[in-house]
Order: C-alpha cells, then structure tokens, then sequence
C-alpha cells in the first residue's frame, strides 16, 4: 500500500497545539526573532503598525524592540516612509554557519524553483526536538495560495515534514516521542505509536509522505527528506509543498515527479 493510500491520518483525528507556550520562552528574545522572521517573510519595508498586527504583539513593545534594534545597527529606518528594514548586518550575521547548499544558496534557489513550478507553498524544516520546525518558508503564488507562518513549530510525530525527518531514527526513538508527546499533551490528545508507525513505514517505502489535513483541516503536505550532508553532519532537512487540499489531491502524481525532479537538480551534487 503507498502513502497515498494510507488513511491513518486525517481531518477527524486529533489535532494538537502546533506551538509551544509563551512562557517557555524568553518572551522580548522570542519577539525579535519573530519579527525578523517576519520580514523574512514579507521581504519589503513595513510600518510598526503592520509589524504588531501580523504578529498580535502589543503596538508600544513593538517600537521598542524596533528602536532597540536601531541603535543596535541590526535595523533601519527610513523616516519619510516611517518604515523599517533590517540591516545588512543581518544578511552577514550567519555566513559563517553551514557550508555546500546552505551556504552557497542551492537551497533556496529550489525552494523558489519548486514555488514556481507547483504554485504552492514550499516549506523548509528542520528538528527542533520533539518538534519539526519551519526554518524557511516559500509563500504559494497562486491567487487562493495558502500561506504558511515562518517558524511554525508541529509535533514532529504528527506532521508531513516532521515524518520525514523521523525516516531515519530508529522505531525506539519514534516510540519515545510519542510518549513524551502524549505526556506533555495539554488537550487530552494521545497518537497512537502504531498509527505513526505505519505511517512511517509507508514513508519508508515510497521516500514521501502525504498529509491530509493532519494538523490543519483542509490542508494537504507532500513531504520528502533532504539528502544528507547539507549542513552539519548531526542535522536533517525535509521539504514539503504545502496547499489546499483540495487543490493537491488530484495533482499529487505530479507533485511529487516535481519534488523529486527539482530535489535531483539542485542537491544531488552536493550530498
């Protein structure tokens, strides 16, 4: 059976909090690094107001962080338009982090590549823990695109990318996850290990999985691990198209050609 057989999942199961609470955070850090994630993700200027709204901060907090940002040098202003821009210290602050795809780009030049090919939303993750978190996100270009948060963080044992991250570990660790998941649940949720395991298996065999609506009802997720070798030795990578459902089911033979097409052609070199 292939992964888009597989129905373990889907919009009547259990759905669990996509994020972690506040307060397990330092909240004024927290805060600067959503709203350089913001402008990651919007990639233009924008006024304090807009910046506050998107991220339902409160409107004073959020000039200040700004003006602390300012005299820091890691943003600018531009008075006539009162908006602001992060600097380019910001765009030097990480080079020195990775190498081979990372580093030189390759990575990001797919996702645009796969954005444009799809018209879908492509999402880069990563491990965080018990979490897969979006650490890059493409936003769809179609006119009813869906469009995906930055820095999201989803139960890497009840997500697309978070499956394929896990392809790798062993059954054990998979295991352990869901027991601290089901522990650290605060909606009396519990997933069923045999259910994600399937689900892996499957994974396992066709080198993607198929989300329908597994954390969002109505959203679908094609995800697929990366290579190997692309950053630090320790750290895996998996890509996912994200979309409406609807819009992704009749075309999923396709996406996926694509996935794997634009996957080969970009970092197969390099792995």
């Amino acid at each position: 059976m292939s992964v888009s057989d597989y129905s373990g999942f889907g919009d009547d199961d259990i759905v669990v909090s996509r994020e972690p609470s506040m307060p397990s955070l330092v909240k004024s850090a927290a805060r600067v690094l959503q709203i350089f994630d913001f402008f990651d993700e919007v990639q233009r200027p924008a006024k304090v107001h807009e910046i506050a709204e998107r991220l339902t901060f409160p409107q004073s907090s959020t000039s200040v962080l700004l003006k602390s940002l300012i005299e820091l040098g890691f943003m600018d202003y531009d008075p006539d338009g009162r908006t602001f821009l992060p600097s380019p210290r910001i765009a030097l602050l990480g080079g020195w982090v990775g190498g081979g795809p990372m580093r030189d780009g390759s990575i990001i030049r797919m996702m645009d590549e796969l954005a444009g090919r799809t018209g879908e939303a492509i999402v880069l993750a990563t491990r965080n823990g018990l979490y897969a978190q979006d650490v890059r996100v493409i936003q769809g270009r179609g006119p009813d695109a869906l469009s995906v948060p930055q820095g999201l963080r989803r139960l890497a044992v009840w997500s697309g990318a978070g499956l394929a991250l896990l392809k790798d570990e062993p059954n054990e660790l998979v295991q352990a996850l869901c027991r601290r998941a089901n522990a650290e649940a605060t909606n009396g949720a519990v997933i069923d290990y045999q259910r994600v395991k399937s689900g892996l298996d499957q994974l396992r065999r066709s080198g993607y999985f198929f989300s329908r609506g597994l954390v969002t009802p109505g959203v679908g997720s094609i995800a697929m691990p990366l290579p190997a070798g692309l950053d630090q030795p320790s750290r895996s990578f998996a890509i996912a198209i994200a979309g409406r459902l609807r819009d992704m089911e009749p075309r999923e033979k396709q996406l996926v050609t694509t996935l794997r097409q634009t996957v080969a052609e970009y970092l197969i070199p390099h792995a």
